[in-house]
């Protein structure tokens, strides 16, 4: 009985081991972290498509999913932007979620989630000023290039 009890379990243990959580878990990793950045909605569906192209073995998905946003959207995805650009976008972003941050409106938990935010904000503000200075320093283009 014991023996049988024994290898049911290894043997659940081995199905868990055998299914995939390891890309998904990752992919849903960088969708929470491109939401916490402020990206573009449009940078994060294609994001995803690309990862859909990829675990589909679909080739050209994610560059048909590019194609249509910019027929519906205009030239949403900018693929290559200036870094002065996306900085300031950045701290325009970060003020406006320090504001919401200020308001006692919001519970505990969402106050805890809004200063997470307000933290990946500033790391990414002093990302992008080193990017620039680099840039300056290295004569190249200061451009972020983007998916």
């Amino acid at each position: 009985m014991a023996q049988e009890q024994e290898t049911k379990e290894t043997k659940d243990i081995q199905a868990e081991i055998a299914r995939p959580h390891g890309r998904e878990q990752q992919v849903k990793m960088e969708i929470l972290d491109m939401i916490h950045r402020g990206e573009s909605p449009y940078d994060i569906i294609y994001h995803v498509a690309k990862w859909l192209e990829d675990v589909s073995g679909e080739p050209n998905y994610a560059r048909y999913v590019e194609q249509q946003i910019r027929a519906v959207y205009g030239c949403a995805l900018e693929h290559e932007k200036p870094l002065e650009n996306e900085l300031h976008e950045v701290e325009e972003r970060l003020k406006r979620i320090e504001a919401a941050f200020a308001n006692p409106a919001f519970t505990e938990e969402e106050h805890i989630r809004i200063g997470f935010a307000i933290d990946r904000h500033k790391k990414n503000i002093e990302r992008l000023k080193t990017l620039i200075q680099e840039a300056q320093a290295n004569h190249t283009k200061p451009v972020i290039v983007k998916n």
